[in-house]
């Protein structure tokens, strides 16, 4: 079959407005494919070298068209706003004394509650507190909200009695069934909120089924590392949006490479590691380590620094042969800059160089296009 490797070339333009428009002609070039009918949303696969800025955007972006897309490779779910509401609702379940917890899970789209509302009550609940008498406990936005909003506080009440009984899915179950939360959480956050609601009631059950202790100990081990989810992207239907890392071992007709500019240099190392050989250890080397957390003039700094940054743009570039091989048909290769040239040692930069120079490239406004018919 033949190869069609293209790259599109970057334009500067104001941040923000700039990285739409790259993943919206992201998205109109997929959506272009799937409307000839020769190629399905689950033949695509595109390749970013971090989740962050371009994954959730872009999904957002495909989902918005009605094409099928099966995600993130990785799913973080505290990232994700329902997810940080119904932790903080558990918070405050656990703890009724947490105003903060109180105060955000009032502004989610259970209750919907304005920075106007809760200033009220807090202001009510700090002039309270002014005639509280040595030893009397202070008075809480909770203690408040039973006398200014006392539908709230009852249905509030009711998942605090909840907390001490409950395990993670029965009590995560019943605030979602309870007076249409779940319908409130997708209305006022849209349909991609269903993915990691789902994801994030799985992990509950699991939780639940396997794990001995209360909701005091899930939050903990959810927080501490319960929070990230693996996904097998190989049997996903829909576009697959992986790292380069998470995509060794898979394959994809047409691969979308979009996070090209970014480089090992992006991130300055504070810690490097030295290198000594001791002969009175056979000859093998210790190693040491430099913290260095400003510049400083040293020679064995400039050294350790240079050797650091050798070895991470070895392993870019072997990302980049990773990338490129996941392709078996097709490789779209793109590139976002905002307000600089790419870098010299960028992916972009060095594949334009490579492709525009081939003799059987094709360059049409500002495209390079490679055919291969072998």
């Amino acid at each position: 079959m033949k190869d069609d490797n293209e790259i599109i070339l970057p334009e500067k333009k104001s941040a923000a407005i700039a990285r739409k428009e790259y993943l919206r002609s992201i998205a109109d070039k997929i959506q272009s494919l799937v409307e000839s009918k020769k190629i399905n949303p689950n033949d695509i696969m595109v390749l970013v070298q971090r989740r962050n800025p371009f994954a959730s955007p872009l999904i957002k972006e495909l989902k918005s068209r009605g094409i099928n897309v099966a995600g993130n490779d990785r799913i973080v779910l505290p990232e994700f706003p329902a997810i940080r509401d119904m932790l903080n609702l558990l918070r405050f379940c656990l703890s009724n004394d947490d105003d903060y917890s109180l105060c955000c899970t009032l502004k989610n789209p259970f209750y919907r509650l304005n920075e106007h509302d809760i200033f009220n009550i807090c202001k009510i609940r700090n002039e309270r507190n002014k005639t509280t008498k040595p030893g009397e406990n202070s008075v809480t936005v909770f203690d408040i909200l039973k006398e200014t909003y006392p539908d709230i506080y009852s249905e509030l009440f009711d998942f605090s009695e909840n907390s001490k009984t409950f395990a993670p899915y029965s009590f995560f179950t019943k605030i979602l069934n309870t007076n249409k939360n779940r319908e409130k959480l997708i209305k006022a956050l849209g349909t991609q909120v269903i993915d990691p609601l789902e994801e994030f009631l799985t992990i509950c059950l699991a939780y639940e089924r396997t794990q001995p202790g209360t909701l005091h100990h899930f939050i903990k081990w959810f927080i501490t590392g319960g929070s990230e989810i693996k996904r097998d992207m190989d049997s996903s239907s829909g576009v697959r949006i992986v790292t380069v890392h998470g995509s060794k071992g898979l394959e994809a007709p047409v691969v979308f490479l979009i996070d090209t500019i970014a480089t090992p240099r992006d991130k300055p190392e504070k810690i490097f590691m030295i290198e000594s050989d001791n002969n009175n250890i056979d000859s093998e080397k210790l190693k040491a380590w430099i913290w260095a957390p400003q510049k400083i003039n040293s020679e064995k700094l400039t050294k350790a620094s240079e050797l650091m940054l050798n070895k991470k743009i070895s392993e870019y570039y072997r990302l980049l042969y990773v990338a490129m091989t996941r392709a078996r048909d097709r490789l779209y290769i793109y590139g976002f800059t905002s307000n600089k040239n790419p870098p010299e040692i960028a992916w972009y930069t060095q594949l334009v160089n490579i492709l525009s120079n081939m003799s059987d490239a094709i360059i049409e406004d500002g495209n390079i296009k490679v055919l291969n018919n072998d």
